[in-house]
């Protein structure tokens, strides 16, 4: 499995850690976690393609924003993706991401926990040879 949940970390929150041997990979499992955090994404059905671009600073904080961009999206036009293809230009700090998905729709829809926020606490990304790695902890 590419992340696991991390049950002791916060009391009100809800904490992943995801690694990968590309970059593309870790932006892509930190999505599916997210998503994983709000619902059963077996339930979801690639309906709605939608790309969104990202641009930051730094690493730590592209990864950031593109996780508060996906739940930006979930509130603000009840979408939530299943599938995600990462294209990162590290060059300019800036990424491109292709989702696919489908409206919330809570008949059908196995829904888990409403993601408010991703916070900074323990958040970084890492490098460690040929592996990287990160923390996430999301406000639920």
């Amino acid at each position: 499995m590419p992340y696991r949940f991390l049950p002791d970390v916060a009391l009100a929150d809800v904490a992943f850690e995801a690694r990968s041997s590309s970059l593309e990979g870790l932006f892509e499992d930190c999505a599916r976690a997210l998503t994983d955090v709000m619902v059963d994404r077996g339930t979801l059905q690639p309906r709605v393609e939608r790309s969104v671009t990202v641009s930051s600073e730094s690493l730590d904080r592209l990864l950031y924003d593109f996780l508060t961009e996906l739940v930006v999206i979930k509130d603000v036009e009840s979408l939530l993706f299943k599938d995600f293809s990462v294209t990162i230009d590290r060059s300019s700090s800036s990424l491109k991401c292709v989702m696919k998905g489908e409206e919330i729709d809570r008949e059908r829809h196995s829904l888990r926990n409403d993601v408010k926020a991703v916070t900074m606490h323990m958040f970084g990304v890492k490098r460690q040879g040929n592996e990287w790695s990160v923390t996430v902890v999301l406000d639920i």
